[in-house]
């Protein structure tokens, strides 16, 4: 096979301060501006060509480098490097003018010769984005400055998915050849790459660091549990279209993974699948994905920026638990259903809009919240689950929704930011604890006219001088209610508002 080794680097020189006073020429500081959009208006090029799997048509040398024409018309030229120039010699230094005559006495004497001036340095050689291209029988491939390589096929090498799949990651190619070459020609390609239907777990527990070749097994309509379970160094993968399903724990323990390429054919990403995948950062889930699992995003700690469809039905539980960084996030109106401590641990969380047509907010979906500050319940929430808001410290306004006909279990405990409490009139039950430790609270006004059922402890701990404002026809029947009557001291009638006139 043989090789060209062309090195191509580009101008690039110092920028030189002014001195003071002197009008400041931007002209050179331009031209370095011009360069660069150049260099990445190259690289971009390149790119694309990759992306829609272009390939090269011919490579011809030019005065300026090489010009390469992609078979879609468009061309990118590696230009070849330009040294800078020599620094000009300093100039001698001159004589010094001989000395006067003394008077009558000895003659002065000849001045010292000037010095000789300075050889200017070399100009610096210039920078570039493609450093150099490797010319082979079957491809290019393009090195870039940070180590990257792009690889490109020659027309007539891409046929009819014969073509051999340049991967990446070595570790991977050996996998993958290992399995999967029919032909025994040591490389796989496209077509074998399309016919495999099951990736048979051989990628558990190694070493890859790179996958998006797998986006080519196109046979494939779901990863099976565990499939990349506890590939420790995968930091990129893109899947291929057609996977319907991602199974239990398919990504778990990844802990490097930072980039992922979703099918948009994906309906569900099931238990575990992201579980400890640490180094994710963001994720936009596809349009057609209706269902979260269980611990499908559990302390995923980096990740702060999700998009979720609209079409997504189901949360499942514990699926964004202690996910760490995660500030705010948007839930679409056709979520059904969200499963018992979704969100628990969220600590940074500061805002969330709850869609309508929630009945619950289940056991423990906001605990430990602490940076949540505001909350309103959907119209068609009718109970709040135990400890769902518990240690949210820093919630200071709550809506209750008429049509709530329960508060659970230390639902509101250690709300210390709260300062009042609006009940509605459907309250049918509080639960123990329920606004226990709610140390700045001092004013809860509770309309309903038959007392709601009252667990204990419901108001212990409350700010100094709690007042609970109830009916003014009720009053005698909440200071004798079984739980109620333990706070009469604080009872007090809420005062009728005058008509307006």
């Amino acid at each position: 096979m043989r090789k060209l080794h062309i090195l191509a680097l580009g101008a690039m020189a110092a920028l030189m301060m002014t001195a003071c006073g002197e009008p400041y020429d931007d002209s050179e500081l331009k031209g370095e501006v011009a360069s660069l959009k150049e260099r990445l208006a190259e690289v971009e090029t390149l790119l694309n060509a990759s992306a829609n799997k272009l390939t090269i048509t011919s490579v011809a040398e030019s005065s300026e480098g090489f010009v390469v024409t992609f078979s879609d018309g468009s061309t990118l030229t590696v230009k070849h490097g330009t040294n800078g120039k020599d620094g000009a010699d300093g100039k001698d230094g001159q004589d010094g003018a001989p000395g006067a005559d003394g008077k009558d006495g000895a003659d002065g004497k000849n001045g010292a010769d000037g010095k000789d001036g300075v050889d200017g340095k070399d100009g610096k050689d210039g920078e570039t984005l493609i450093e150099s291209i490797i010319i082979s029988d079957t491809d290019v491939t393009f090195i870039l400055t940070s180590g990257k390589t792009v690889i490109i096929p020659l027309e007539g090498y891409y046929d009819a998915g014969e073509a051999p799949i340049r991967f990446l990651d070595n570790t991977a190619k050996v996998l993958c050849v290992m399995a999967w070459d029919t032909d025994g020609d040591q490389e796989l390609s496209y077509n074998e790459a399309a016919a495999v239907t099951s990736l048979e777990g051989i990628f558990k527990g190694t070493d890859i660091i790179s996958f998006r070749e797998l986006k080519h097994f196109t046979g494939l309509n779901a990863l099976a549990e565990q499939e990349f379970y506890n590939c420790e160094r995968l930091r990129a993968i893109a899947l291929p279209e057609g996977i319907v399903t991602l199974s239990k724990g398919v990504f778990q323990n990844c802990s490097s993974l930072s980039e992922i390429t979703l099918p948009t054919t994906l309906t569900a990403i099931g238990e575990d699948a992201f579980r400890y995948c640490e180094a994710l950062t963001t994720l936009s889930l596809p349009t057609g994905v209706t269902t979260l699992g269980l611990n499908a995003f559990y302390q995923c700690n980096a990740l702060s920026d999700i998009t979720l469809p609209e079409g997504l039905k189901i949360i499942g539980e514990r699926a964004f638990s202690h996910c760490f960084a995660l500030k705010t996030i948007v839930l679409p109106q056709s979520v059904e259903q969200i499963d018992d401590y979704a969100f628990y641990f969220c600590e940074k969380l500061e805002q969330i809009s709850l869609p309508e047509g929630l009945t619950a907010i289940s056991t423990g979906l906001f605990y430990n919240c602490e940076s949540l500050g505001s909350i309103t319940l959907p119209q068609s929430v009718e109970v709040v689950g135990d400890y769902a808001f518990r240690n949210c410290t820093a919630l200071a306004s709550v809506g209750l929704n008429e049509g709530l006909t329960e508060i659970g279990d230390y639902s509101f405990c250690k709300c210390t930011s709260l300062v009042s409490v609006a009940l509605p009139t459907t309250l049918g039950a509080i639960g123990g604890w329920a606004f226990n430790e709610c140390s700045a609270l001092v004013e809860v006004v509770c309309p309903c006219v038959v007392p709601p059922t009252l667990a204990i402890h419901a108001w212990d701990k409350n700010g100094s001088g709690r007042t609970i404002y109830v009916p003014a026809a009720s009053l005698a029947d909440y200071t004798t209610a079984e739980g109620w009557s333990t706070y009469s001291t604080a009872l007090a009638a809420i005062e009728e508002q005058e008509p307006n006139e």
